[in-house]
C-alpha cells in the first residue's frame, strides 16, 4: 500500500484566546484508495505555517512512493534521517506527529478496527473529560464561580482554567514573572470561589502556562493548595527540570506539565526525577500515537498518570482518544466543548460532538473513526504534494 498523495489545509480562524487559532490539516492517500487524517499540533500561537512547509518537504523526501503500513519504520526514518530529528522541536514534529497519526488511520481502516485495537485493546469502557475553554471574561471571582457551575450542571466533573492570566475586569493579559501581590491574590479567589461553587466532588484544574517565576509559583501554589486543585500544571518554565521539581517538592499540589516536550527524550529527566506528577503531552507535537504510547510506557514505570494535552481540532481530539482508550495510566482526557470558530465541521462527525455528561465512549468505527469534509476544508488554502 503505496503512499501517493499528501494535502495540508491551513484553516485561519484569526484570533481567539488573545492568539491566533489556526489548525493545519493532513491527508494522506495511498494507491490502495485508504486514506488517513493528520493534524499538525499548532493549532494556536505562532509558527504553524512553518510546520505546514516542514510537513510538505517530509511529505517529498521521506513518503511518497513509501508503505503506508510501515509506521515504526516511518517514524524512525524521520527521526534518523532528517538530521533535526534528533533535536525535537515544535515545527517538525508538529509535522511528524501528524503524519504518524493519518498513517495509524490507515491502518485501522485497512484491516477494519479501531485504532485503539491495533494499540493493545481497549482498556476502559469510557473516558473521563474536563471542559476548557470556558472562562472567557472571566474578570471578578463571582463571574468565574458562576460559569464553572454552569459547566458542573452540564454533567462536567471536572474543568480547568488559568486564574492569573485576567485582570479584575476580564481582560486578558499574561503575568509577569514577579506577579504583583494584588493580581496573585485575585488568582487564589477565584479558585476558592470555584470551588465553593461546585462543591468537594467537583475537579479544578489550574494551568499555569509556565508563566510564574520559582518564587511565585510556590507561594501561590501553597494558597492555591487548601481549595484541592486536581492539577497544578506548568507553574515555572515548562522545560527548566530544576525549577518544577523544586515546586513539586514544595507545593502540595500535583504537578502536570508536558504540552511543550517532544518525543520520550524530553520527558526522560522529568520523570526519572519525579518532577511531574501527570504527563502531559500533546499527540499532534510529541511525535504522534506511536511516541505518545512510548512516553505513557515511561511514566507508567514511574506510577505517574497521562492526560493528553488536547486544544486544537477534531482530527487531534480523535487521534488523543484512541490513544487513552488503550493506555492504562490514563487519567483524564482534555476537552474543549465550546469553541465559536467551527472547526468542528472539519471532519464530518466530531468527538467533541459525541461527549456526553463529561464522558466519551470508546469508539468503533475503523482507524480514527473521522472522515475529513472536504466541503467545509474547501474554504481554506492548501498545499498538494504528489
Amino acid at each position: 500500500m503505496k503512499i501517493t498523495k499528501l494535502t495540508i489545509w491551513d484553516v485561519d480562524y484569526g484570533t481567539s484566546f488573545n492568539v491566533n487559532q489556526h489548525p493545519a490539516i493532513l491527508r494522506i492517500e495511498t494507491d490502495q484508495g485508504i486514506h488517513g487524517a493528520g493534524e499538525i499540533g499548532l493549532a494556536y500561537g505562532d509558527g504553524n505555517r512553518g510546520a505546514i512547509h516542514a510537513l510538505a518537504q517530509l511529505a517529498e523526501r521521506h513518503l511518497l512512493g513509501r508503505d503506508a503500513r510501515a509506521i515504526g519504520a516511518t517514524w524512525d526514518r524521520l527521526y534518523r534521517d532528517t538530521f533535526w530529528g534528533f533535536s525535537p522541536g515544535p515545527l517538525l514534529y508538529g509535522a511528524i506527529s501528524a503524519i504518524d497519526n493519518a498513517l495509524w488511520d490507515i491502518k485501522g481502516k485497512a484491516l477494519g478496527v479501531p485504532v485503539w485495537q491495533l494499540l493493545g485493546g481497549r482498556m476502559h469502557d469510557s473516558v473521563r473529560l474536563y471542559a476548557n475553554g470556558w472562562f472567557r471574561n472571566m474578570g471578578a471571582p463571582e463571574a468565574a464561580a458562576e460559569r464553572a457551575l454552569a459547566i458542573r450542571e452540564e454533567g462536567y466533573t471536572a474543568c480547568k482554567f488559568d486564574p492569573f492570566e485576567a485582570d479584575r475586569d476580564g481582560v486578558f493579559m499574561w503575568p509577569k514573572r514577579h506577579i504583583p501581590r494584588e493580581w496573585g491574590l485575585l488568582a487564589v479567589d477565584r479558585v476558592r470561589a470555584v470551588r465553593e461553587a461546585v462543591g468537594p466532588d467537583f475537579d479544578i484544574c489550574l494551568d499555569i502556562h509556565g508563566n510564574l517565576g520559582t518564587t511565585d509559583a510556590i507561594i501561590y501554589g501553597r494558597m492555591l493548595a487548601p481549595h484541592r486543585p486536581f492539577f497544578y500544571e506548568e507553574p515555572v518554565d515548562p522545560n527548566n527540570v530544576d525549577s518544577m521539581e523544586k515546586v513539586s517538592r514544595e507545593v502540595e499540589i500535583p504537578i502536570a506539565g508536558g504540552e511543550r516536550l517532544y518525543t520520550r527524550y524530553q520527558f526522560r529527566p522529568f520523570v526519572e526525577r519525579q518532577a511531574m506528577d501527570i504527563l502531559q503531552p500533546d499527540i499532534g507535537l510529541c511525535g504522534g500515537i506511536s511516541e505518545m504510547m512510548k512516553i505513557a510506557a515511561l511514566g507508567e514505570v514511574y506510577n505517574l498518570h497521562v492526560q493528553p494535552h488536547n486544544c486544537g481540532g477534531p482530527v487531534a481530539s480523535a487521534a488523543a482518544v484512541h490513544a487513552v482508550f488503550a493506555m492504562p495510566n490514563f487519567i483524564i482526557l482534555e476537552w474543549f466543548p465550546y469553541w465559536p470558530d467551527g472547526r468542528y465541521d472539519i471532519v464530518q462527525e466530531a468527538y467533541e460532538r459525541k461527549a456526553s455528561h463529561g464522558r466519551l465512549p470508546a469508539p468503533t468505527a475503523p482507524g480514527l473513526g473521522i472522515e475529513l469534509n472536504d466541503d467545509y476544508l474547501g474554504r481554506y488554502p492548501r498545499i498538494e504534494v504528489g
